[in-house]
């Protein structure tokens, strides 16, 4: 009898470990709490700064405020992203995980699961000639676009050469991010903040759910399926929609490819320099960005110029933020947009054997 007892006893302990370790059990004794896992869509507050204490962003605006970051054109409020989608660099996204609604936590990234060490081949040295025939003044501190729409600093300015770096600005740095879960799931949620309960309206966060429509393009060498953000991006969509169910992108091709950056189709002629006739204003919104997998317009130098042309990022390109117009996120297919982006490409980035867009197709979700 002692010994059955004891069985009892240990299996017990064990299902109890199980429970905790498995995150289902609240050890405060207020029962099951939900924790997050891949796969969730959650909503994040988050101070991000340097190992010296320097705060780079934040979605806090009293934060902001307090150590003179804030822009009064931006709207403060929780970051939003799906976990293990990878939309977030890798160690915020892994970071998350396991937290539960109301936690905060400090996150320790350092530079290879944040933005990667700092490439000495994406530091270039260009002549003064050279940009001087494109019309360009160097200014230390400006940025410039290159065609290819990689987006760099002028770092140093001699009598005869400009240094240029195209590393993102945070590459080779261990970043600490101070995180607080508001929310999983998407869903609202009453947060308690210390004697303060604070609800976050996540409807004016999010798309309403049904009312975006779908974009299918389909390919030489598979199907992409990518949601349209319509509500956060009107304009872009309208025209991107109204192209494409006049059949204007149907038997063109993927122009320009470049592995782990993009892939980008729309051109008429072919060739990057063609259009539909019609140039839209550039559309930015805070909240849509260019995760890995997102739909973006191209355009030249001028902001205004976007037409027909579009992107898709392969990896996260937040150098481009604020700068294209992001209007769709790929929902299925980013297995074809990897292979596409790993095709042979000539000296332009120009895939040696065309990869066509046979169709594009917009679908209202049921």
């Amino acid at each position: 009898m002692v010994i059955d007892m004891d069985k009892r006893f240990i299996i017990g302990i064990l299902l109890a470990l199980v429970l905790v370790v498995s995150g289902c059990v609240d050890t405060d004794g207020g029962g099951i709490v939900e924790v997050i896992k891949e796969g969730d869509h959650v909503l994040v507050d988050y101070t991000g700064r340097l190992e010296d204490g320097t705060v780079f962003d934040t979605s806090v605006e009293d934060v902001a405020i307090e150590v003179g970051v804030h822009n009064p054109g931006r709207a403060y409020q929780p970051l939003g992203f799906t976990v293990g989608a990878g939309q977030m660099i890798k160690g915020f996204d892994s970071g998350v995980v396991g937290m539960a609604v109301g936690e905060a936590k400090t996150l320790t990234i350092l530079p290879e699961d944040a933005y990667g060490l700092k490439r000495e081949d994406r530091v270039q040295t260009v002549s003064i000639e050279e940009l001087s025939a494109a019309g360009i003044t160097p200014v230390i501190g400006e940025k410039l676009t290159t065609s290819y729409g990689q987006v760099g600093n002028i770092t140093d300015i001699t009598n005869t050469s400009v240094v240029i770096d195209f590393n993102h600005r945070l590459a080779g740095k261990t970043l600490i991010f101070d995180v607080r879960i508001v929310s999983i799931d998407g869903g609202d949620a009453a947060v308690e903040d210390d004697d303060e309960a604070a609800t976050v309206d996540t409807a004016k966060k999010t798309e309403p759910e049904g009312r975006n429509r779908i974009v299918v393009i389909e390919t030489s060498m598979g199907t992409m399926t990518a949601e349209l953000y319509e509500t956060r991006a009107p304009n872009t969509t309208a025209n991107f929609i109204g192209l494409a169910e006049r059949g204007f992108y149907d038997g063109l091709i993927f122009h320009r490819v470049i592995n782990d950056f993009m892939i980008q189709g729309g051109c008429p002629e072919g060739t990057g320099r063609g259009n539909s006739g019609t140039n839209i204003k550039l559309e930015i919104h805070p909240e849509l960005t260019h995760v890995d997998g997102a739909l973006a317009m191209a355009r030249s130098s001028h902001p205004d110029s976007a037409s027909s042309q579009f992107y898709i990022c392969d990896g996260a390109q937040s150098r481009l933020d604020g700068q294209y117009a992001v209007f769709g996120m790929v929902i299925d297919g980013m297995d074809v947009v990897r292979a596409i982006a790993e095709v042979e490409t000539d000296s332009q980035n120009k895939p040696v054997e065309d990869v066509v867009i046979t169709e594009i197709s917009i679908e209202t979700p049921k």
